[in-house]
């Protein structure tokens, strides 16, 4: 096992990262893990990567999304230098995903510059939520999955 420790939060950087994946892989590694959000990849999804490092496929590669009985988060959206995002389990897992993935891309492509009480929908007819940024919670400073960016709470409105 070798650890790349790396504390990037952008595109650019994490674009070096994937390179210096495919570089270990190239050498005899078996797959790539990313601590930061549990992911593991293999071999062939680390190279598809490589070939086409556009905003979907690294934010798939770098992020996932959890559930449990009262919410929905993404984890691992400080590989971008962003909050991750959280919703109440009270919509449904596919409207959550859409939600979610939708949601960090935009952070991700566009930079808004989200304020506490605004209000976001997808789409001109979609359900609204309200933007309500609190601290990380989920975990402990010390833990790997710990987001010193927050989160974002997007509340159905």
């Amino acid at each position: 096992t070798v650890y790349v420790i790396a504390n990037i939060n952008g595109i650019e950087g994490l674009k070096q990262v994937v390179d210096v994946g495919a570089t270990l892989l190239k050498a005899g590694g078996l797959a790539i893990k990313i601590e930061t959000s549990g992911m593991a990849h293999t071999k062939d999804e680390w190279y598809q990567l490589l070939e086409n490092q556009d905003y979907f496929p690294l934010y798939s590669h770098f992020v996932t999304l959890v559930g449990d009985e009262e919410s929905y988060f993404s984890c691992g959206m400080k590989a971008f230098g962003l909050p991750d995002v959280i919703t109440p389990s009270s919509i449904s897992p596919e409207e959550a995903a859409d939600l979610l993935n939708n949601f960090n891309l935009y952070n991700i492509v566009e930079h808004p510059p989200f304020k506490n009480g605004e209000i976001f929908s997808l789409e001109k007819n979609s359900p609204v939520y309200k933007i309500d940024f609190i601290n990380e919670f989920r975990y402990e400073e010390e833990d790997v999955f710990f987001n010193p960016f927050g989160l974002i709470n997007l509340i159905p409105a």
